[in-house]
């Protein structure tokens, strides 16, 4: 008797809650969003690719009924249907702010990143006012980076080692640390995580056993903090410290 064929999971066609974000499902070849909102009325992922940041190549929006689970939106799409995006945002809906909903304000018009992206893009039109202003911010709104592959960094049996006693914590800017010739690290490298990473025999040889960092997430670069305590995203890295 020939075998059955399974039918494709709910998970498969309308896509899972978790984990939220864009997230790579290789034995699929597709890609899982998942977006937070508690009060979000609409919501319509934007697909980009990146020579065209003001022009989506694909505008989904995603149906309350089969799209939502609870207080998260999801969707999932094969790579073939995403017409070579690389590059997404999001559109989202819902009331006005005050009252019941404090500072949930919404507005239909604004491009928004999203707050679980890996990575942030900005385009040659980036404009953080746009943002403020009446009107569309479509092409001046930082988009969120799309990969096909993402894996997880594997410790192993290699489990983190807490010190008790004689700890000594060197904290750091990353770009501070070795931005400078000074620092002998190559200039191709200066001022990036792998500099610092050139830089760990140094550590080891002043006796630092933990570094504290100074922030490394993506930050707005139109707001010229040097410190990075203007932060855009908190689950990416700042993309001037990376090679």
């Amino acid at each position: 008797m020939p075998e059955k064929k399974r039918g494709k999971s709910w998970f498969s066609t309308e896509g899972s809650a978790f984990p939220l974000g864009a997230t790579w499902v290789a034995d699929e070849g597709a890609y899982n969003f998942a977006l937070y909102s508690k009060h979000a009325t609409a919501v319509t992922l934007l697909l980009f690719r990146e020579e065209a940041p003001a022009a989506p190549v694909l505008e989904l929006a995603l149906d309350h009924k089969i799209n939502k689970s609870g207080r998260i939106w999801h969707c999932r799409l094969p790579r073939a249907a995403m017409r070579g995006a690389t590059h997404y945002a999001y559109l989202v809906d819902g009331p006005e702010g005050g009252g019941d909903y404090g500072l949930h304000a919404f507005d239909a018009d604004k491009v928004l990143l999203d707050p679980y992206a890996r990575q942030v893009w900005f385009p040659p039109g980036f404009q953080r006012e746009a943002a403020m202003q009446p009107g569309s911010n479509m092409g001046r709104a930082p988009l969120g980076v799309l990969f096909e592959e993402h894996a997880e960094f594997d410790w192993g049996d290699d489990t983190v080692r807490f010190h008790e006693h004689d700890l000594v914590i060197y904290e750091m800017h990353v770009r501070g640390f070795t931005r400078n010739t000074n620092s002998g690290v190559p200039p191709e490298r200066a001022g990036t995580f792998l500099g610092v990473v050139d830089k760990i025999p140094y550590l080891q040889e002043l006796g630092v056993t933990a570094v504290e960092l100074l922030p490394v997430h993506q930050f707005d670069p139109q707001e010229n903090n040097y410190w990075g305590y203007m932060t855009l995203n908190f689950f990416a890295p700042h993309t001037g410290y990376a090679v």
